[in-house]
């Protein structure tokens, strides 16, 4: 939540594209829908945005698992809802890029499909495994050559590594 001055008065804003708005269940479903519709900068923003709402102000409560309401309550809200994984299965997923492939049968072929962020600034690297009975599927990649300087990275050209590994 940020403050802005607005008259002489004190007014509090909070934007959805820093956190979210959504419910604890939609959180993983509007996460991957954002990356592999194009949208991977927005998810990624949600993902790492400060303030209310976001993982960084549960983490700063000391919050183990996803809460009930996005709103701090000593009295109100259960603080036990690990909620369908929430955006652990959109890291592996979609930040690094390895999941089981939607149409396989007991995990004998995976999907690497990573969405590359828009600029260095939000993620430099990622790395996941998918273990499967057949063994444990892996990827990691990051981008290489970047510039010295950190404000030249929106513009850079860059290399992009990727390893994969299939048993």
């Amino acid at each position: 939540t940020r403050a802005n001055r607005n008259g002489g008065q004190l007014m509090m804003t909070w934007s959805m594209w820093q956190g979210f708005h959504e419910g604890i269940f939609s959180i993983r479903y509007s996460l991957r829908t954002l990356s592999e519709m194009g949208y991977h900068h927005i998810a990624l923003r949600k993902a790492t945005g400060i303030g209310m709402a976001t993982f960084e102000y549960l983490l700063g409560h000391n919050a183990t698992t996803m809460w009930e309401s996005w709103w701090r309550s000593e009295d109100l809200y259960s603080r036990n809802h690990p909620m369908l994984g929430a955006s652990a299965e959109w890291m592996s997923s979609s930040v690094a890029g390895v999941s089981v492939h939607p149409m396989t049968v007991g995990g004998r072929q995976a999907l690497f499909w990573p969405q590359f962020p828009k600029s260095a600034k939000t993620l430099k690297y990622a790395s996941a495994i998918q273990g499967t009975p057949r063994g444990d599927f892996a990827i990691a990649w990051r981008f290489e050559n970047l510039p010295h300087n950190r404000d030249d990275y929106d513009s850079a050209l860059v290399t992009v590594r990727i390893r994969v590994l299939v048993p």
